[in-house]
């Protein structure tokens, strides 16, 4: 019996993290509905592990489950994405400088590499590569911080931030100038500059999201089109 009860908890859990990495990999767009019994299929599991797994996922605030109709990817409006951007500048301000302090030349190094690997993105316009790419960048700060709290609280925002769907191409440059910059400020260890450039990063995603609300009259984000994100960040950045 208890066999049998951690093996539902293992496919349960893998089921989990399958479905992260799909959001992640923006396999679904915001607002698109899920197929449960493809998954199933697709993961070569019941669906019971995928139901398992898509409740914890709508605890994240990753999918919205609607009564008699299914389960549906969440929709992040511009007017929520600047109140989540709006308490990120402050707690990934405060992760950079702590950061700074602890950084050691290997994770700095790592950093740089995925600099290089971006400036080849960013070259390419690839926004769904940078958007993952991204992601691993701001991921160092946070597990560098040593705060576990702090790391905590920046993981839900990343998690919640993935529905957003926003143009970022114009300021791609200026977000990679901004990377660049926060890692001299880790390999110098100076604390003040690394946490005044992360929260202007996040000032330039608030700027660029205030911008498509003004172009699109209204606070919905626009729907991406098939597989081709438009999304940011989803970068982070």
């Amino acid at each position: 019996m208890t066999d049998s009860r951690l093996q539902r908890l293992t496919l349960k859990e893998q089921a989990y993290r399958s479905l992260r990495d799909m959001i992640a990999s923006h396999r679904f767009s915001s607002g698109k509905w899920i197929n449960l019994e493809q998954l199933s299929k697709e993961l070569g599991v019941s669906r019971t592990p995928i139901h398992q797994a898509m409740k914890q996922l709508e605890q994240e605030g990753l999918v919205t489950h609607v009564p008699n109709q299914g389960i549906r990817m969440a929709v992040m409006t511009l007017e929520m994405a600047q109140d989540l951007y709006q308490v990120r500048e402050v707690l990934e301000g405060l992760a950079a400088a702590l950061a700074s302090e602890r950084m050691d030349r290997e994770t700095v190094g790592r950093m740089k590499q995925v600099l290089s690997e971006q400036a080849t993105i960013i070259r390419k316009k690839d926004l769904l590569a940078y958007s993952v790419s991204d992601f691993k960048f701001h991921q160092l700060i946070y597990d560098s911080c040593g705060n576990w709290m702090l790391k905590e609280q920046l993981d839900i925002i990343k998690s919640r931030s993935r529905p957003l769907v926003c143009d970022v191409t114009p300021i791609l440059p200026d977000l990679y100038s901004d990377h660049q910059q926060v890692v001299e400020a880790f390999a110098k260890r100076a604390p003040l500059q690394a946490e005044q450039v992360m929260r202007r990063h996040n000032r330039r995603m608030r700027e660029a999201i205030a911008e498509a609300t003004r172009r699109t009259g209204r606070s919905e984000a626009p729907e991406s089109r098939g597989t081709r994100v438009r999304a940011e960040k989803f970068l982070h950045a």
